[in-house]
Parts: C-alpha cells; sequence; structure tokens
C-alpha cells in the first residue's frame, strides 16, 4: 500500500501531470534499493544528487513519502540557514505533503508546541535552517520528547555539501553546525540520513572514518523540458553572448552603463515583450550578478534604474540610435526562436502596454517578503542567488562575478538559468569570454563526476576540475590524505614487479613503438601495471583518473614504446632526454610511456625483464581524490 506517495502524487500531478511518471519512479526504484534493505539498526548514509535546479527538492519529498509508506514516522529536513530558501522548502512540504487527517504533520521552526503535544499517529517532518540557534533548540526538543526520542529518523539534508559538514576537519576539532547534525542523527536509535546536492563534490572527498562519506549514491535524474549544462555551455549553444573582459571594472566603478549590460538589458525587453504578447507566461526575469559585496549590488541597481529611465525616454522621443539597439537585440533572439514577435509590434507594446520591471536586490540586508514569481523582475545580488533558490521565468543572465581561485561546487551554483519554465529561444547569457570557458569546463568535469557516481558509487570518485579552480572549499576536507594529480607533471613508480611482465609484453609488443591509442586502452595499460605494494603509486589513482578523463570525451593519449632498456633502479622518471622532450609536444593529451627494461642485477632489479610506466595528464587538469 503506498497511502503517502500515491497522496504526493495526487496532489503534484493536479499542479503538474508531467511530473508524476518520474517521481513515482525515483521514489520506488530508491525504497526498493535503500529504504526495503534498511535494518532499523544501523546509521545509513547516502547521497541524492541531481542537477542544479532539475527538481530534487520534488524527488526528495517523493522517496520521504516512500519511506512513510514503509513504517517511518519521524523526518527531518534541514535546509541552508537562508530565510528564503527555507520558507520556499516549508511551504512546498506543507502544501505536497501535509494534511489534517492524512498526511504529514509538517512543522516549522517555531511550531514547538505541535511537536511536543502531537502524537505520531500520522508522520511528522520538521523543516528547519541549519542555523546554531534553531539546531541547538530541535536537537533538545527531540531529546526531550519521549514520543521522538526512540524513532527510527529519516534524515533529508538539502543542500548538504553547503554547511553540514565540518570546517574544522584540519584542526582536530569540530564545527558547531556539523555537531549539532551529528547530534541530532545519532541520538535516534537508527537513521538514513541523506545528502541531498547538485554539487557533492565536498562529500566524496570525505575520509570514511568521518562518518560524513555517504556510503551509496542515487541519482535523480531531470524531467522531460530540464535546461541544463549541457544546454547553456555544450559546443553548440546558441545562448551565450560574451562580453568585455574588463566589464565587470566598468560596471562597479565607471560612470556610464558598460555595452555589455546594455545589450542584456534590451535583450530582456524584447524577450519579455515576447512573452507578454503571447501570453505564455505571466513573469519574465532577468539575473544580474557582480559580485558578493552589497555595495557592489546598490551600484549595479542604481545603473540599471537610470539605464531604464534612458529607455522610456527615448521610447517617447523615437529614439533611431534605440530602435537600432532593440532592433539587433530582437535579431539576436530571432536566431532561436523563429516565431517570436515581429520587430513593429514588439516596439509598438514597449510603449504603449509594457508593465513596470520591478527591480529587487537580494543580499543578506534583504527583508523578507520580497516577490519576483510574477510580472517584469530584474533581481541584482551575490551569494543569495545560489543554493536552491528559483527565479521563475528566468530568461536572461549577466553574470561577471569572479574569483581567483573559483571553487568549481560554488560557482557551479550560481548556474540559477538552469531550469524549467523557461522559453530556451529567448534565453541568454551574458558573460566574459574566461567566465564562459570557466563554466563550460565545469559543465564537462561535473559531467564525468555524476557518470563515475553513477557508475561506480562515491568510494571509487577522482574530481576532475578546470585549472585555477579548486573542487571545493579546503576547510572540509582532511588535507592529509586529499591526494592531487596534474597535468604536465610526471608521474612514476619507484618499485615495479614483473608480475604484470606477461600481460603487458602481449598488449604493448616487444618492439619500440610509438602511436595514439584512445583512453580506455590507455586505462586497461595501467591497470596491467604491478608494483610492490609501498609503492606510492599504489596510492595514486591513476586507472580511474584516466576513467573519469575519458567521460569528457575530449582527450586521447600518445603511447611511447621503449625496449631493451638498461637504465639503474632508482634513476628519477627513467625517461631519457629525447623522450622527456618528445612529451612536451603532447601537452594536449595524455602521454603514457612504457619503459621494458632488461632488469639487470647490476642495475639494481631482479635480473629479470620489468615494464616500468610514466604518465603525464593533459596541461591544465586536475584531480583530487582521498587516499584508498
Amino acid at each position: 500500500m503506498s497511502e503517502f506517495l500515491d497522496n504526493y502524487l495526487r496532489r503534484v500531478g493536479a499542479a503538474n501531470p508531467a511530473l508524476v511518471d518520474a517521481l513515482t519512479k525515483s521514489a520506488e526504484d530508491f525504497a526498493k534499493k535503500h529504504i526495503d534493505t534498511f535494518d532499523h539498526n544501523s546509521h545509513v548514509s547516502g547521497l541524492l544528487y541531481g542537477h542544479v535546479q532539475s527538481g530534487k527538492t520534488g524527488q526528495m519529498l517523493a522517496i520521504a513519502a516512500a519511506a512513510a509508506d514503509r513504517g517511518f514516522k519521524f523526518f527531518i529536513l534541514v535546509t541552508t540557514d537562508n530565510v528564503i530558501l527555507h520558507k520556499q522548502t516549508l511551504e512546498r512540504a506543507k502544501n505536497f505533503l501535509g494534511g489534517f487527517m492524512a498526511g504529514f504533520n509538517v512543522l516549522g521552526e517555531t511550531d514547538e508546541e505541535a511537536f511536543l503535544t502531537r502524537g505520531l499517529s500520522m508522520p511528522t517532518m520538521l523543516v528547519l535552517k541549519k542555523n546554531t540557534g534553531v539546531l541547538k533548540t530541535w536537537a533538545n526538543n527531540i531529546a526531550t520528547n519521549p514520543i521522538y526520542k526512540d524513532e527510527p529518523l529519516f534524515l533529508l539534508d538539502d543542500e548538504a555539501d553547503a554547511s553540514s559538514l565540518n570546517t574544522k576537519v584540519n584542526q582536530n576539532d569540530q564545527s558547531t553546525i556539523n555537531m549539532l547534525l551529528e547530534k541530532i542523527n545519532k541520538q535516534s536509535p537508527s537513521s538514513i540520513y541523506l545528502h541531498v546536492t547538485a554539487t557533492p563534490q565536498s562529500l566524496v572527498l570525505q575520509i570514511a572514518m568521518s562518518g560524513w562519506k555517504p556510503q551509496y549514491s542515487f541519482y535523480l535524474p531531470p524531467n522531460k523540458g530540464y535546461l541544463g549544462g549541457d544546454f547553456f555551455y555544450g559546443e553548440d549553444s546558441k545562448n551565450l553572448i560574451e562580453t568585455e573582459d574588463n566589464e565587470r571594472e566598468d560596471l562597479l566603478k565607471a560612470e556610464h552603463v558598460p555595452i555589455g549590460l546594455r545589450k542584456a538589458v534590451l535583450h530582456f525587453l524584447i524577450a519579455a515583450s515576447d512573452l507578454f504578447l503571447t501570453k505564455e507566461k505571466p513573469v519574465c526575469s532577468m539575473l544580474i550578478h557582480p559580485g558578493s559585496k552589497i555595495s557592489e549590488h546598490s551600484t549595479v541597481r542604481t545603473k540599471v534604474e537610470k539605464f531604464l529611465e534612458g529607455v522610456k525616454t527615448d521610447l517617447i522621443a523615437n529614439s533611431s540610435t534605440l530602435e537600432f539597439d532593440l532592433r539587433d537585440a530582437w535579431e539576436e533572439l530571432s536566431k532561436t526562436k523563429s516565431d517570436i514577435k515581429p520587430f513593429e509590434e514588439i516596439m509598438r507594446f514597449l510603449r504603449a502596454d509594457m508593465p513596470s520591471v520591478n527591480i529587487t536586490v537580494l543580499n543578506s540586508k534583504t527583508p523578507e517578503g520580497s516577490v519576483y514569481d510574477k510580472g517584469l523582475n530584474i533581481v541584482i545580488g551575490g551569494n543569495t542567488l545560489g543554493r536552491g533558490v528559483t527565479f521563475p521565468g528566468l530568461q536572461i543572465v549577466y553574470y561577471c562575478r569572479s574569483a581567483k581561485t573559483p571553487q568549481a561546487d560554488t560557482s557551479w551554483q550560481h548556474a540559477r538559468m538552469f531550469g524549467y519554465d523557461r522559453d530556451s529561444g529567448l534565453c541568454r547569457i551574458f558573460s566574459p569570454r574566461p567566465l564562459i570557458k570557466l563554466f563550460r569546463e565545469l559543465n564537462d568535469a561535473n559531467n564525468a563526476l555524476f557518470e563515475t557516481l553513477r557508475q561506480k558509487g562515491p568510494q571509487a570518485v577522482s574530481l576532475l576540475t578546470p585549472k585555477g579552480t579548486r573542487p571545493t572549499r579546503m576547510n572540509v576536507v582532511m588535507k592529509e590524505d586529499l591526494m592531487v594529480i596534474a597535468g604536465g607533471v610526471n608521474y612514476f613508480p619507484l618499485n615495479p614487479t614483473h608480475s604484470g611482465l606477461p600481460s603487458l609484453d602481449k598488449e604493448l609488443g616487444v618492439k619500440d613503438d610509438e602511436r595514439d591509442i584512445s583512453l580506455t586502452e590507455a586505462e586497461k595499460i595501467l591497470r596491467l601495471i604491478s608494483v610492490e605494494k609501498t609503492d606510492l603509486w599504489n596510492q595514486h589513482s591513476f586507472a580511474d583518473c584516466v576513467e573519469t578523463l575519458k567521460k569528457t570525451a575530449k582527450y586521447n593519449c600518445h603511447l611511447v614504446v621503449r625496449t631493451d632498456r638498461s637504465i639503474s633502479k632508482g634513476t628519477g622518471t627513467l625517461l631519457s632526454p629525447t623522450d622527456r622532450e618528445l612529451g612536451t609536444h603532447f601537452n594536449d593529451r595524455l602521454v603514457l610511456t612504457m619503459y621494458r627494461l632488461k632488469g639487470e642485477a647490476s642495475k639494481g632489479w631482479e635480473d629479470r625483464p620489468v615494464w616500468v610506466p610514466n604518465i603525464k595528464f593533459p596541461d591544465g587538469t586536475y584531480f583530487y581524490y582521498q587516499l584508498k
């Protein structure tokens, strides 16, 4: 019987019937794999991962409903310490899971009396922010409530990589939020703790003994119509418009409005006019992300307000310059939307019927109650524009935020343009060329990570990150156990053994050779190599890194085979000056050099032939992983 899941699906279906099949499949598949097999005696953790703004919250709630059907009575859903996001999540849980006689008791942070007085005739779900005061209060409420303290716990940690992990892991200490979440989890007799995120980099880099590395992973696929990384940053994307590299400096310091922002706002006005003329959507939004500082947001708001006032003045004056610029934007959008309204009709709409534009600044100083779910909206902000907060009808994004060493997970969470309720033909991202390049590389790296998680789970992940970035913030990762493999560096074992000799002879032959091979072939060769157990080569997952690299489908391998060599053991990289120089000519691909040594005893070997590998990854590639 699926009382709670059926009730949830019925409510979702009334709002959006297209979601029901996908939600049903995710919930039932997860339940069979990870709830039906739960022993109700252990504390188990898993990773729920999916793309940015792909509908993870809906699938997470469906999984909670399936867990209630299987006997779980006590649920906690924690969100980031963000008032807007917490409010969105609480309202959604109440609307789709809550009920008076059927469904869940969905309680917020101020519902202490209801928590202390209601029983377990219905499942209870607490929706809490990851805030020190909130978690302290509720850890105590749970511990002192005899109804709940002995119940198995089903804990959903939304944006689990954001603030849940121990930020003092390298100081032999424990951060407060991490300690409180652990306390809430462990004071229950048993639990399923699900880490939910689109950016699991920091989670897969946890060491197993910390208790915060997920034991399994479960992919939450997007539904039909999702516009994500491949759509916006794939090789064939037609939605990217380059701005000047120094545009951010002009935006924040110069008196004038930089040309990139001018174009972005005009594209927004054309897109909004088309959507409102066709009555396709009641909302059209633009997002401006200049940086994290509140002063920057105020500066940009002032410039946008002045620019829009100038547009109004020029429309009244029938400015030919403005009309030329608007036509340029219309022609650009018509490349991807063939049925866009005629330019003349859009101009009439702009002059006579265009609603006012609501300009909203979102940051830590923003009061509650900001509305941007209807009408025309230009939203300006920084950190608040990340993780979890959704922007309905988002069509135009102007992104120029920069960082000296970007973090892959944080940067990817800024991709608020990903989602469903967009008109794909009217979507545009305005950004400097270096940032477009970075996000394209992040998309490749994210795809590789997801593919590895799907195939092997969180225990076998090596993270590929673009040059100049880190996979995550380093204060939540045990640095002494973190391994980094960098492109352009030669890696080799000190103590190879001859046990792999027959297989490698068969694979490589016993004559000198040089050719390009696939990464699949290179991975096979690496897995045939044998070294002594104490050799540091064993701590580097070179074959796993190659497996990750091949998921980007951009590289191949240059193989160099040298045989009948007489070299002393412990002689550096063993590469001859000629072969070392040769490797520098192939910086855009993997270089695998295999030396077949005679292995003379007089040279320090065991008087038997031995294969010695030397591997160099493409320039600009970096792999991060925890020691096995």
